[in-house]
């Protein structure tokens, strides 16, 4: 089987283009890629290319005229995408610019479109490595997988299973020239002191080294995907839907999980569904130091207590028998602000109401029957947030109650209620905003009314 005929059989495996669809190649312009585009050309497929110019290089602008030139010369049409790939707190040149290079890309990707990278055998080798010595996870293990989902389509890796001799070795025979990027010989990155320094010795003793690893990727990749399947399971079994849920602003919970169920659940397996629920809500795989702090501090813990921990700007929290996870929604320093703000509001007149120090808008919303009585809509209301102390009769109830013990009954975690605005008319609370009308601020049976309508800003 020629090159292209394995190129062409690997591509269909991996995915079916759709009708209408189109390959998007990242050229960078090196031999790899410089193949990948070749190859589809050759073959006929609809193809564009892409270049990210990340400016890291006094020849970066040499290699936009390069990528030019071979473009014309396929009749490819070719996109050029300047990024900013400076290096951020804690991050390593190489993930900057392989960071700003795919967020480029994913916007730059149209429906229907497929992004072919050219990363092949001896990459993915490497990274194998690079994750074990790293200490990486199971799934880190499994290395690059060959296909994912990518912006508005996928991406896809189709020279996995060619080597870098055989791909460099299509390029002479097709007599391709391509650009060196000298950062490839600085062994100060990991990745380059692996590849001239550590695997040319490795393979003197084990020749066949980079099909051996890349076979164990592989089995990794299987493996992982057994344990996404059973966590997948597992998580169908685990998640709970709390009233809370269904209040418009509560929209930071992103995901509840029983924890009675998790406690059922050997050690192992608890990891695994954790890991799995994390990745699937954040898009990042959590380590495993975060894992064993969420089973020690928040799941082997008194129902009551009431620890947090915060990743990536995200929270997880533990109320009754939930654990949350929480997306960043209002700062903690806006949350504090709330405690004694009032706010005016005359829903007549003024429809909507936006409060971003609560991360909400309220709106005023008439009904066919029930609801609050349709003249309180011309009153100069008044909108507070909970300070303690306060008391509330809603509809239907015989005595008013302490609004704590209210919200406590409605299953509102702690730390949401001091986002919940209340509605005064005076010195009398007459509503609290998502949950209740107060019981002497309410229409007659059947009667037109008026609610609040809360919505996440």
């Amino acid at each position: 089987m020629t090159f292209l005929q394995r190129f062409r059989q690997s591509l269909e495996t991996l995915y079916t283009l759709p009708p209408e669809g189109r390959y998007v190649v990242a050229f960078s312009g090196g031999v790899d890629s410089h193949v990948l585009l070749f190859a589809c050309q050759r073959l006929g497929l609809p193809v564009r290319a892409v270049h990210v110019h990340h400016g890291l290089q006094a020849e970066a602008d040499d290699w936009v005229v390069h990528c030019r030139a071979v473009c014309t010369e396929l009749a490819v049409a070719l996109t050029v995408l300047n990024v900013d790939a400076t290096a951020g707190a804690g991050q390593s040149p190489e993930e900057a610019a392989r960071d700003a290079r795919y967020a480029a890309i994913a916007d730059d990707l149209c429906a229907g479109e497929c992004l072919l990278t050219a990363q092949h055998r001896d990459d993915q080798a490497e990274t194998l490595l690079l994750q074990l010595f790293r200490g990486g996870s199971s799934a880190g293990m499994a290395a690059m997988p060959g296909c994912r989902p990518f912006g508005r389509g996928v991406h896809l890796r189709p020279l996995l299973d060619f080597s870098r001799h055989e791909i460099e070795a299509f390029a002479a025979e097709s007599r391709l020239e391509w650009i060196e990027d000298p950062s490839n010989l600085d062994t100060r990155f990991d990745r380059n002191f692996l590849r001239q320094q550590v695997m040319p010795l490795l393979r003197q003793r084990w020749p066949r080294l980079a099909a051996q690893l890349a076979n164990v990727a592989a089995l990794q990749a299987d493996n992982r995907q057994v344990l996404d399947n059973m966590a997948a399971i597992d998580l169908a079994d685990s998640v709970i839907t709390p009233p809370v849920l269904q209040l418009p602003l509560f929209h930071d919970i992103l995901s509840v999980l029983a924890i009675s169920r998790l406690q059922q659940l050997s050690h192992a397996r608890r990891m695994n569904l954790l890991r799995y629920w994390i990745r699937l809500n954040l898009k990042t795989s959590p380590s495993r130091k975060l894992l064993q702090e969420i089973e020690s501090a928040l799941i082997h813990v008194r129902s009551d207590a009431k620890p947090q921990l915060q990743f990536n700007g995200y929270a997880f929290r533990r109320y009754r028998d939930g654990l949350y996870l929480l997306q960043p929604a209002i700062t903690a320093q806006d949350e504090a602000s709330l405690v004694g703000m009032s706010f005016s509001w005359r829903p007549g007149v003024q429809k909507q109401l936006s409060l971003p120090q609560a991360g909400i808008m309220l709106q005023a919303v008439t009904t066919e029957a029930g609801g609050l009585r349709p003249e309180l809509m011309q009153e100069q209301l008044t909108l507070r947030f909970r300070q303690g102390g306060e008391r509330f009769r809603p509809q239907g109830r015989a005595h008013s109650q302490q609004l704590k013990k209210l919200l406590q009954e409605a299953g509102i975690p702690p730390w949401e209620r001091n986002r919940i605005p209340l509605l005064y008319c005076g010195d009398t609370l007459i509503g609290v905003a998502g949950l209740w009308a107060g019981n002497d601020a309410v229409v007659a049976n059947g009667e037109p009314g008026w609610r609040v309508r809360m919505q996440p800003l």
